[in-house]
């Protein structure tokens, strides 16, 4: 069985650098096809309009301002550094995908750009799942197995620090994608998902970590809504790091989890699920590859996060040892499968 990642080239990883440096520095991440700037004339008057195409795919257009008027000029010439800016990333995402880096859809990225300009992540969201997994390959500088999934996952630790309270519904509703929410067995149960309208497979999840073993519902007072409560989730959310999620219009500011929590996470969740469970694979999977990774360049993150791991996920954490030394031995990484090893027997 081949090595369950390669490196990327310093060349690549230095431009990589370079686009999550461009992403930080916008002011908001633009929805939709970066467009162009034009002008309409509507009954004689000149105005102002951004032409692009929304998340769907459909053309759209976005009022700036009358020709003419000082504050629709300088809005004008404003877009128009931002289209140009963001024409030279999404270039350079382009090149970086070619070459093996994680990229996540137009309606994806629609999604997490409304995150992102709203302030969420600013203020506490953090991205799991495994578009985080994904992030963090390219934040490793590492290309591994294509993960396939439509589902965003975020979650949120403490109340989101926002300047004022935001309806979730009404965030997701900028992103231009159709979403609705899920109703859950009971009927009268809080929304906590919404799923994209027709066949579509894409689903949003509002994720929040519970200190029981059942999943819950929970009120998120900031985003006027609910959030589904899970056990374990505290841990992964403890000293998230800031990064990018490559999409195919840009880039987006987003927040992940830390590499080593997620690996001890992966671990977990995968012995949560049940044993015929699609999901459960992939956990392992997940939490392999980066494990190895982290094994070569970050052991003493992989052996702290593993201490950090509450009393309560150690018979869990034994449980996933197995398969996923199993899963290492086959790749032929044997300094992981010597370090899970040694800290499977330290946790014993």
């Amino acid at each position: 069985m081949a090595a369950l990642f390669s490196r990327h080239s310093l060349a690549l990883q230095t431009s990589y650098s370079e686009v999550k440096r461009q992403a930080s520095e916008q002011p908001s991440a633009l929805i939709g096809t970066p467009g162009s700037v034009s002008v309409r004339e509507i009954k004689d008057n000149r105005f102002y309009y951004r032409q692009f195409y929304d998340a769907e795919g459909n053309k759209a257009a976005a009022y700036i301002g009358p020709v003419g008027d000082p504050a629709a000029e300088r809005a004008a010439r404003e877009l128009r550094a931002r289209i140009e800016a963001t024409n030279a990333i999404v270039k350079e995402v382009r090149l970086l995908a070619q070459n093996g880096y994680t990229r996540v859809d137009a309606r994806t990225g629609a999604i997490l750009a409304a995150f992102s300009n709203n302030g969420l992540f600013r203020g506490g969201a953090v991205l799991v799942g495994s578009h985080a997994y994904g992030v963090l390959l390219n934040d490793l500088g590492v290309r591994a197995a294509a993960y396939g999934t439509e589902d965003i996952d975020l979650a949120r630790g403490a109340p989101l620090a926002l300047e004022h309270p935001l309806a979730f519904e009404a965030v997701l509703a900028e992103s231009t994608v159709q979403l609705s929410g899920v109703p859950g067995l009971d009927r009268k149960a809080p929304v906590t998902s919404y799923k994209a309208r027709g066949k579509s497979a894409l689903r949003v999840d509002l994720l929040t970590p519970t200190s029981g073993r059942d999943v819950s519902t929970r009120a998120l007072p900031e985003l006027k809504g609910h959030a589904a409560a899970l056990p374990h989730l505290a841990y992964l959310l403890t000293k998230p790091v800031e990064s990018v999620a490559l999409g195919r219009e840009g880039a987006i500011p987003v927040r992940v989890p830390r590499p080593e929590a997620f690996v001890w996470h992966k671990a977990l969740v995968s012995q949560a699920r049940g044993a015929t469970s699609e999901k459960k694979n992939k956990d392992v999977l997940q939490a392999c590859v980066l494990f190895a990774v982290l094994a070569e360049d970050a052991t003493d993150s992989l052996v702290d996060a593993f201490r950090e791991l509450p009393g309560s996920a150690a018979k869990l954490v034994r449980r996933s040892a197995a398969a996923m030394r199993a899963r290492l031995e086959a790749s032929g990484h044997t300094r992981a499968t010597e370090l899970l090893l040694a800290l499977a027997k330290r946790r014993g």
